[in-house]
């Protein structure tokens, strides 16, 4: 009797793991697919105060044109320039899904839209598209992203991830 009943605590042990894990992953040991969404396309993040010092002397009205241009695409925004929320800013474009992992041109341009003339930033690079599966591998979508960061310094930075 008391071997039977090792034999149970045994056999209980080894056993609760694995029904757990199954529980977890669903049957046949696959992770359920998630329904986050996305596009391809190139994206580049800047700070508005990185742009302050190039504005006119005592001039913080007006605003300044951002506009990115990737693979012939081209998107731009107006954004204040006496904003006192200082929040990051995204340009972006999309392309069609089925792009791939392919090297695509980028432009991106701040100019002060005060007179338009004036160029606070204008740089190019070549960034390579990076295939991203939001939903886990083997899940629709499957994404083609590259990321940048604008800084006047140092031109446009490639984000890795």
């Amino acid at each position: 009797m008391k071997r039977d009943a090792k034999r149970r605590r045994l056999l209980f042990l080894f056993a609760v793991p694995g029904l757990l894990v199954t529980g977890c992953t669903g049957f046949g040991g696959e992770r359920p697919c998630t329904m986050i969404g996305g596009e391809s396309g190139v994206v580049v993040a800047w700070e508005l105060d990185d742009f302050a010092d190039s504005r006119k002397e005592g001039s913080d009205s007006g605003s300044l044109v951002a506009r990115l241009c990737a693979q012939e695409v081209c998107e731009s925004r107006s954004v204040a320039k006496n904003s006192d929320v200082p929040v990051p800013h995204r340009n972006s474009v999309a392309f069609d899904g089925d792009i791939g992992e392919a090297t695509v041109h980028v432009r991106f341009t701040v100019t002060s839209r005060d007179d338009g003339k004036r160029v606070l930033f204008d740089e190019r690079t070549d960034v390579e598209l990076r295939k991203s599966q939001p939903n886990g591998k083997g899940c629709a979508p499957t994404l083609f992203r590259a990321a940048l960061t604008a800084d006047p310094e140092r031109g446009l930075i490639a984000n890795s991830g």
